[in-house]
């Protein structure tokens, strides 16, 4: 009986552990083979298997975690963009007139906020 506990001690903690997500993991890949081990074959199977009996489940999984890891450096590319816009814009304006950027401007980094703030 005590044994038998123990045993449910020793697996408890695995049987409750968070599902994996992507940003754990560097490719799509390793995430799907981690959803796999965690949920079990047959449920990643019915979870992500589009086709009459599944079997494409992996690929699928792949393909989709893949896609959405693209669409967000996609977007976070874009917020690089302005950021560097607001950079050169600043750069400029301390170039032109350094002692009017210095009036106005603590430092390059608050310009580039007030850029920011004004574009938005």
């Amino acid at each position: 009986m005590v044994l038998a506990l123990l045993v449910g001690v020793a697996i408890a903690p695995s049987a409750f552990a968070a599902d994996p997500t992507p940003a754990d993991y560097k490719n799509a890949a390793k995430y799907c083979k981690a959803v796999r081990e965690s949920k079990g074959v047959e449920a990643f199977a019915s979870l992500y298997g589009t086709n009459p009996n599944k079997k494409n489940a992996y690929g699928k999984c792949v393909s989709k975690t893949a896609n959405a890891k693209a669409d967000a450096r996609e977007d976070k590319g874009d917020a690089t963009e302005a950021s560097n816009a607001a950079v050169t814009a600043c750069k400029k304006q301390k170039t032109d007139d350094a002692a009017k950027f210095a009036e106005k401007y603590k430092n390059l980094g608050q310009c580039v906020k007030d850029q920011k703030n004004t574009n938005d």
